[in-house]
């Protein structure tokens, strides 16, 4: 597996891109302290076929060294299109994999979705992803756009 800086490896129990440049590698061990995504709205619809649900489209922009914190999608059922630059994803306890400009992957309901960070190779590089969602209505008519991402707690259960 690969990445366009080097080998995806694990090392001490993490996966890390081997040969990446140090600003990648600063941060690794405290992710609270990267940026995280910004996310902007696209569409909400209801779709007639299939009722109780909602359809929701999101534009996700990954600034520079950003990650998301580890989180599921609150059962919803999730694809994602990279839009631009490269994205380091890790599913359960899959390996991880390097999604660039044009690829695409799916999250079933209950995903963990345990890594998620810009992997491009310029130091001051944007990524960005479409995300179509397919959610219990309920999800959204209780918690908003901010139950569609279930963070996993905190070291002492924040």
């Amino acid at each position: 597996m690969s990445s366009s800086e080097g080998t995806i490896v694990k090392k001490d129990g993490n996966w890390t891109i081997n040969g990446a440049g140090q600003h990648q590698l600063n941060h690794l061990s405290n992710p609270d302290s990267r940026p995280r995504e910004n996310i902007k709205l696209l569409s909400h619809h209801h779709p007639p076929n299939i009722p109780g649900k909602s359809l929701i489209t999101l534009l996700v922009t990954l600034p520079p060294n950003a990650a998301t914190p580890p989180h599921t999608h609150n059962g919803a059922a999730v694809t994602a299109l990279m839009l631009r630059g490269a994205s380091l994803n890790q599913m359960n306890e899959d390996e991880p994999h390097v999604y660039r400009e044009g690829e695409s992957w799916y999250e079933a309901p209950g995903c963990h979705h345990v890594r998620s960070e810009n992997s491009c190779e310029g130091e001051g590089e944007e990524a960005s992803l479409y995300a179509v969602f397919v959610v219990d209505d309920g999800v959204v008519e209780k918690e908003g756009l901010e139950g569609l991402m279930v963070f996993d707690a905190g070291p002492e259960g924040e």
